[in-house]
């Protein structure tokens, strides 16, 4: 999960959290009251994120003298190949920490012990607190498999400026002022504007929305197919992402580029930050780990991702969840307690606010609206964050989105019809199922 650190949120946690670190320290005292126990975790924040991750663990152990917390950090992917193999020799940690794009899969492989919700009462986890949405990532078939602990997601950056100079006082919250604002900023070299005699949409000079072609890209077609009530699969998992939900919904990012000329056809995400950071671009969506580029320049903002659908606020959202891999017969009842009571405790309001100074966002309503984000240019998004949702739910996550990606491509680009290149896509991705489907449960 990209994450990068946010200056103004730093400074924010660096010179007062203690109005919410005190409602959490007065929730923290452990639900574990056995024997000392050691138990191992394992997680991928190996980046500046890893300092943090480490003050939290050792505050931990400070606070809880009977449980001792040994983490481990390392490369995501070395934790995806090692899980399974870990798990069937019966040495896997006590806890890891999972993403939102593995999550099911390990689930369905039966690599992740559920953790019911007699589980949770007991640790004393209240999945009421935290975004209902973002703690469903983990769920499977009805059954819970992991708490959130960190998250990000797409949001569009808008330079306030740039759309000021061409008519537009506001950001765009409907597919309609999207389109409106979008033809507003289009300039072609010669001076004319997207629609009059003479425009070239081939030789632009500023132009009103980034679109491009990798896997970030296509993460805005899958929120306008949200947004429009539809999904990337049915109800038994297989690949569905050619409804007429999803046909209108990629149609119409796809006309900006191929009908409206408001956006440059066969960019990619890097020339697209460019020109967007050289103030030719009047929107940008995109991760909202960006922030730290544009948040001390006052002609930049950003907002939750306009509703391009037609039914819903939604947007994609990558996140990390604490699990409890599958652990062999007579594993220590001591250990799963003091487990549970370290994941209860990392996702208190008072960790969780910690946590946000890596960049990542509130994963609960309590974190989100505390008075230290007050004027940060993040909590623009905040009233928003239960209309985040991860592509999780379905095992065979890659056998999904890459045919899924690879769909949006070839539309985006042109190269295809938006329905034929969608009907393509779900024919490939339930090939690829149907030759995996025997390996999950």
């Amino acid at each position: 999960m990209k994450v990068n650190l946010s200056t103004s949120v730093k400074l924010a946690l660096a010179f007062g959290v203690i109005g919410i670190a005190a409602v959490g320290l007065a929730q923290s005292t452990s639900t574990y009251k056995g024997p000392k126990v050691e138990i191992t975790y394992l997680h991928g924040f190996t980046g500046a994120d890893r300092p943090v991750m480490e003050q939290l663990v050792k505050s931990f152990n400070d606070q809880n003298p009977n449980i001792v917390v040994k983490a481990t950090a390392q490369p995501w992917g070395t934790t995806w190949n090692q899980i399974e193999p870990l798990v069937a020799s019966g040495r896997a940690p006590d806890v890891a920490v999972i993403n939102e794009d593995q999550v099911t899969r390990f689930i369905a492989r039966g690599a992740l012990t559920e953790i019911t919700p007699s589980a949770l009462r007991a640790a004393g986890i209240d999945k009421n607190r935290f975004f209902k949405p973002l703690f469903a990532t983990a769920d499977y078939k009805g059954k819970s498999y992991g708490v959130p602990v960190s998250s990000v997601a797409y949001v569009m950056f808008y330079n306030k400026d740039l759309l000021k100079k061409n008519g537009i006082t506001a950001a765009p919250k409907t597919r309609a002022e999207l389109l409106t604002a979008a033809r507003a900023c289009t300039t072609d070299k010669a001076g004319k504007k997207a629609g009059e005699a003479g425009f070239d949409g081939k030789n632009l000079e500023t132009w009103g929305i980034s679109l491009y072609n990798n896997w970030v890209g296509s993460r805005l077609a899958y929120s306008a197919i949200l947004q429009n009530g539809g999904s990337l699969t049915d109800k038994d998992n297989n690949a569905a992402f050619n409804s007429p939900a999803a046909v209108d919904a990629v149609q119409f990012l796809v006309d900006l580029v191929q009908k409206e000329n408001v956006a440059r056809g066969n960019s990619t995400e890097e020339a697209e930050l460019a020109a967007f950071s050289q103030g030719k671009v009047c929107m940008f969506p995109s991760g909202q780990w960006y922030l730290d580029r544009f948040e001390k320049n006052p002609s930049y903002a950003l907002t939750f991702l306009p509703r391009i659908g037609t039914k819903q606020d939604a947007t994609w959202g990558g996140s990390s969840h604490l699990t409890l891999p599958k652990q062999p017969a007579g594993y220590d009842r001591n250990k799963r307690s003091a487990a549970l009571a370290f994941i209860n405790w990392m996702t208190l309001p008072a960790q969780n606010l910690t946590w946000t100074s890596t960049g990542s966002l509130p994963v609960m309503k309590a974190v989100a609206d505390d008075k230290k984000f007050d004027g940060q240019v993040i909590s623009g998004i905040f009233d928003k964050l239960g209309s985040v949702y991860a592509t999780s739910g379905f095992p065979w996550g890659g056998q999904v989105l890459g045919p899924f990606d690879a769909a949006w491509e070839r539309a985006y680009l042109g190269k295809q019809e938006v329905k034929a290149s969608l009907d393509q896509g779900v024919d490939e991705a339930n090939k690829q199922i149907a030759q995996v489907r025997s390996q999950f449960k």
